[in-house]
């Protein structure tokens, strides 16, 4: 059984790719397994909160890494071996592939790649602006909660960046907004990618999405409020991000990801930047996004939160 690996962000429209793909009976799934982050995390000190001392334990873990005959390519193998069983065994059909989406997989991307050479990997860029207002939006009811959320933003932006540039050539890249906008062409793309010629025809044949399921925790919102492939969700954003200071925070962060890499993503940032100029100014959440920004860069500054938001001040590494 060879694997799909689905990349993005959260709140990116990977929940939407998923049952898309899932419509097809080569492809078998489910939400979100998160089952590989643990695995390629083990080795690695600062990134697993745990009981015992995680970063004593990854130390004596990497020793034993390194003194297999092929180092890290071992590892990265036997965990390939591993994972490979787990999606086999959790298989209800004889589906070709297994589509494993798990959006923190950003973490661990490029161990992914190297561990799998015959694996399919989907890479899903979306306006990053609306990425962070569908965060507040999906789990915040509207409200300030980014410093929640400052390893997808950055690490994890930065890590996805940086693994599609290193592996373009094993990679199939979409945007959100054209597969809710123009789903035919996404489809076609994933369908010469997978080699599944009929892939499009068994989409067109759904008559919606409610008929795609994929039991268990998965996306809160995606997967059971659209029923269809729709463009509702395009510049819900606009309002969303709408009072100063939420203005200031979104050009700041889009001046961070620059021109460039916002271009390898398939966006412009001018083109950004005048719409959230051209956003109707509101002030709905202003004096609660003060105190609730003070607040989180308190706990960040404080290191009181979780290891999540230890990477606020990461910046990406330009030529």
């Amino acid at each position: 059984m060879i694997p799909i690996y689905i990349f993005s962000l959260p709140r990116s429209g990977s929940t939407l790719l998923q049952r898309i793909l899932a419509s097809h009976t080569a492809i078998e799934t489910a939400p979100e397994p998160w089952i590989a982050l643990p695995v390629f995390l083990a080795p690695k000190p600062d990134d697993i909160c745990a009981t015992y001392d995680h970063s004593r334990a990854s130390h004596a873990i990497k020793d034993v890494v390194e003194s297999l005959p092929n180092g890290i390519a071992d590892f990265r193998f036997e965990a390939a071996q591993f994972l490979r069983q787990i999606y086999r065994k959790t298989s209800t059909t004889s589906a070709h592939y297994f589509l494993d989406k798990t959006p923190r997989y950003h973490l661990i991307a490029e161990d992914l790649i190297e561990a799998f050479p015959d694996a399919k990997f989907i890479f899903v860029w979306r306006n990053p602006l609306a990425i962070v207002a569908s965060m507040m939006d999906t789990w915040s009811a509207g409200k300030w909660n980014l410093h929640l959320f400052s390893i997808d933003l950055y690490r994890g932006l930065e890590n996805l960046i940086e693994a599609y540039t290193k592996y373009e050539d094993r990679v199939v890249s979409i945007r959100y907004e054209d597969i809710v906008a123009e789903p035919t062409e996404s489809i076609e793309q994933l369908s010469e990618y997978l080699s599944l010629p009929d892939l499009g025809e068994v989409f067109s044949a759904l008559r919606s999405l409610g008929t795609i399921d994929a039991p268990g925790r998965g996306d809160p919102t995606g997967q059971y409020k659209y029923k269809h492939v729709s463009q509702e969700s395009l510049n819900t954003w606009k309002t969303t991000l709408a009072n100063p200071v939420r203005k200031r925070w979104a050009k700041q962060y889009i001046d961070w990801i620059g021109e460039a890499n916002l271009q390898l993503m398939g966006y412009s940032l001018n083109d950004i930047q005048s719409e959230l100029r051209a956003a109707p100014l509101r002030l709905q959440y202003t004096a609660s996004d003060i105190l609730r920004r003070a607040y989180g860069k308190r706990r960040l500054i404080g290191g009181t939160q979780s290891p999540d938001s230890r990477y606020r001040g990461i910046r990406f590494r330009r030529n």
